[in-house]
């Protein structure tokens, strides 16, 4: 895997560990159990992390 690829997952997975963070601070902010504001956060992450591996995967194609 070249040097520039493994800057740009790195960026991804940064990103996506902020959105989850976000979400479940947000959660359980709102009154979810800590269980429960993490199962968010881990959706909130896999959800962003799909989203941008998908983005990138697009754009390598074209």
């Amino acid at each position: 895997m070249s040097g520039i690829r493994m800057i740009w997952l790195a960026l991804m997975l940064q990103l996506a560990v902020v959105v989850g963070l976000g979400g479940g601070l947000l959660a359980r902010l709102d009154g979810a159990t800590p269980a429960h504001a993490v199962l968010v956060g881990a959706g909130a992450f896999s959800g962003t992390m799909l989203l941008l591996l998908t983005m990138a995967s697009f754009l390598e194609r074209r």
